[in-house]
């Protein structure tokens, strides 16, 4: 595989839309059962920014989707006033069949470069990135962590998930999540 990592560009957001609505069945184990609002959750918005992961080799045959795994970054919320405005918050997704090829980690080393380069323009400067995981997601813990983002808590049965086996009886389990930080300089 051949990748290409970049800021998400209009040529490719209708193939990006049709990436993001096929996530959340990808995400979540076999028999997770998943509402309106876990798909939603999954949808494009105008007001995040995008860095995309795309197959170049995949882009070269016909008929098949190139983009592979994408960070958000959330823009700092205004409804604490200046407050936060210094925080972007990211979240990252890679495809179940790429993950453990190091898109993730060539995905999060061209969003800090860019952060830290567009920081000098910025009106008010981004000193902390957060993120947010399911506390057993060891891979991706520890690919922050050699970024150098620290815990910073363990958020006791954050996560609710609701799982049917082949008998159609539901399930119900609760997940730890943990919150990570970046501070910069």
């Amino acid at each position: 595989m051949t990748l290409k990592i970049e800021n998400l560009s209009e040529s490719k957001l209708k193939e990006f839309v049709s990436y993001l609505e096929n996530l959340p069945l990808q995400t979540y184990s076999k028999g997770v059962v998943l509402d309106e609002k876990d798909i939603l959750s999954f949808r494009y918005y105008p007001g995040n920014q995008y860095v995309i992961a795309i197959d170049e080799l995949k882009t070269k045959k016909r008929n098949e989707k190139s983009i592979v795994g994408h960070i958000c970054i959330m823009q700092p919320k205004v409804k604490y006033g200046y407050h936060q405005e210094h925080i972007v918050e990211i979240h990252i997704n890679v495809l179940q069949e790429h993950q453990g090829k190091g898109i993730g980690k060539k995905l999060l080393a061209f969003f800090l470069k860019e952060i830290k380069k567009t920081n000098k323009d910025r009106k008010t400067t981004i000193s902390k990135i957060k993120t947010k995981m399911m506390a057993n997601n060891t891979k991706v813990i520890k690919l922050f962590e050699n970024f150098e983002f620290k815990k910073e808590a363990l958020l006791k049965k954050e996560w609710k998930i609701i799982s049917e086996d082949q008998k159609d009886k539901k399930k119900e389990a609760y997940e730890d999540t943990v919150l990570m930080g970046l501070l910069l300089k």
